[in-house]
């Protein structure tokens, strides 16, 4: 038995086994799909009261996400209010500060130099009193030396005379 296959038979020869693995493809992947939706039926079924609460409290939380926007927006609108009310009196506040630390740095160079003056009095004084102290210290030693020197010409004359 010969048969000749033609080529139109090839192909739908070729047309059927792509067919079949096309469903056994589509079978393989509704077997995955039915398998999560089971998996997500048993979650859902776990969970079903925590998303029955939570669906719930969504108005509730809704409402309180707008009433923190609302919040946002009047405090954002108030503190832009403060700022333009209060960037003039802050300019001012900053010119004062500059003028302040100007004339603290003013009263820090005109301390310093009364300071260094008062400095070099007190060191002149020193030397002067120092300078004082050593002559009176020389003129005393002068004075005890005069003094024993007329006391050794009394005991001369003393001598002197009291042997006549």
């Amino acid at each position: 038995m010969e048969t000749a296959i033609t080529l139109h038979d090839l192909l739908k020869i070729i047309l059927y086994l792509s067919g079949a693995g096309a469903l056994i493809y589509l079978a393989l992947v509704l077997k995955n799909i039915l398998s999560i939706v089971s998996k997500l039926n048993i979650t859902l079924e776990k969970n079903q009261q925590a998303i029955d609460d939570t669906l719930e409290q969504m108005p509730i939380i809704s409402e309180n996400a707008s009433e923190i926007s609302k919040n946002a927006a009047t405090i954002s609108r108030e503190a832009s209010e403060i700022i333009v009310t209060t960037k003039p009196e802050i300019e001012k506040l900053v010119t004062t500060v500059g003028d302040v630390a100007e004339t603290v740095d003013d009263l820090t160079k005109s301390v310093d130099k009364s300071t260094i003056s008062v400095m070099n009095m007190v060191v002149d004084v020193s030397e002067a009193v120092s300078d004082t102290a050593k002559n009176i210290s020389l003129n005393a030693n002068n004075v005890i030396d005069y003094f024993y020197i007329f006391k050794e010409i009394l005991e001369s004359l003393k001598e002197v005379f009291l042997r006549k």
